[in-house]
């Protein structure tokens, strides 16, 4: 049974979702606090915001960062007077423009069929976008409060670039539904299962490993070891695809901050600080994170679809339409790609264009009418589907042929690789 939910409603509960998470990523992040750093070296809220910049539509900018602020208001619990609440206000507004430049850089320049430059693109302008906000903010409160300049500039740094590199990449890896699938065969899921379990255990043996034998008399071997759990969690990934890949990473994250918190596992080495140690744990979760970023892009090149168009492999939607009436009729279900679409939404050329991108109604239109000969081009355009989301379609296939005293357009829509670029 199809439920109404008004698309506002569905929109308001996707950003205050949003609002969540960055909440309860931050309380995560101060239970690593140090009081003796001048910032918080463990702060995952900024990879938040950007994964949320990057998915959502711009109009919606404006309200994210109002909700980003107020739960960082939440998180420093700054309302018992004005004063108190005016600065953590002032430091979050701060925060967002980095995340907003980040996501806005990737978005307007990255190429749609070039995952590997739109990856580049995001590690890239997160260097120095961040590198610009330790500069000025960092810089600036370290100026202005008494601070070490440098030591703080750059541990603001290395905290915002770990920050985004680890959360980003778990949270877009379950909003991402590239390669997603209704379920997976029993033997992945259990092999899945398995990798799962032996990150955790191997993790936990590594990290909080007590003893000082491995420390003193094979320290080569611990750090050899160190890469364990990381080699698991990439297998992860392509066992169980995006999420898994995330599910990997976030339980390795949380196992080896909280042991490199409680000042034991091969990065608490001696003469080292626990700020340099901390530090020195979101390197090593950044460079994982990372190479799962790479072996989802490996993976979505091996997925079969046409380089030019990005359509993806199957046999798609094929369709009717006839230009004198404007008339059509569909061969198959067409929620198989527009998510429980009812065939009457889309039995005309006035209906079909109605869900139709402004920018791409012309050019579907003329795609189907204004063709000199009987074999169509192939066409990409972007539809509204039920969930209030803009999908990249591509309309191939398309042969104008005579039937009995009129003329027919044949066709076929598929979903397009390129609506899932980042």
């Amino acid at each position: 049974m199809k439920t109404n939910i008004p698309s506002w409603l569905q929109q308001t509960a996707i950003l205050l979702l949003w609002g969540l998470v960055y909440y309860l990523s931050g309380l995560m992040s101060l239970k690593f606090d140090d009081t003796n750093s001048a910032i918080a070296i463990v702060w995952f809220p900024p990879g938040v915001a950007v994964a949320a910049f990057l998915s959502a539509r711009w109009r919606h900018y404006p309200a994210l960062i109002l909700i980003f602020v107020l739960a960082s208001v939440l998180q420093d619990r700054a309302w018992q007077n004005l004063p108190t609440f005016l600065i953590s206000v002032g430091y979050s507004l701060l925060e967002m423009p980095a995340n907003v430049l980040i996501a806005w850089i990737v978005r307007r320049f990255a190429r749609p069929n070039d995952d590997l430059h739109v990856i580049i693109l995001w590690i890239c302008s997160t260097f120095v976008i961040s590198m610009l906000d330790a500069l000025i903010v960092a810089g600036g409160y370290a100026f202005f409060s008494g601070q070490p300049i440098m030591t703080t500039i750059w541990n603001g740094f290395v905290a915002d670039v770990t920050g985004i590199f680890f959360a980003t990449t778990v949270v877009m890896g379950f909003v991402n539904k590239r390669g997603h699938q209704a379920f997976l065969p029993w033997t992945k899921l259990l092999g899945g299962f398995a990798l799962l379990l032996s990150i955790c255990a191997l993790t936990v043996f590594i990290f909080g490993y007590s003893d000082t034998w491995l420390k003193t008399e094979a320290p080569a071997l611990y750090f050899a070891l160190s890469c364990l759990p990381i080699v698991l969690s990439l297998m992860l990934a392509l066992v169980w695809g995006n999420r898994g890949g995330s599910i990997g990473l976030l339980v390795l994250g949380l196992i080896v901050i909280h042991f490199t918190d409680m000042h034991q596992g091969p990065f608490f080495l001696h003469k080292l600080s626990l700020v340099e140690s901390l530090l020195l744990a979101l390197s090593y979760l950044s460079a994982t994170a990372l190479l799962i970023v790479f072996v989802r892009v490996l993976r979505r090149s091996t997925t079969r679809f046409n380089p030019d168009t990005g359509r993806l492999s199957g046999n798609g939607v094929l369709y009717r339409l006839e230009p004198e009436t404007g008339k059509f009729t569909w061969e198959n279900d067409l929620s198989s790609l527009l998510d429980s679409a009812s065939l009457t939404e889309f039995d005309t050329v006035e209906k079909v264009l109605s869900h139709v991108h402004p920018s791409d109604r012309e050019k579907l239109n003329q795609h189907w009418f204004n063709s000199m000969s009987s074999q169509h081009d192939t066409v990409i355009f972007r539809i509204k589907s039920n969930n209030d989301e803009w999908l990249t379609l591509v309309d191939s296939g398309g042969i104008t042929m005579a039937n009995a005293d009129s003329l027919i357009i044949v066709g076929n829509w598929q979903s397009s690789h390129y609506d899932l670029a980042i």
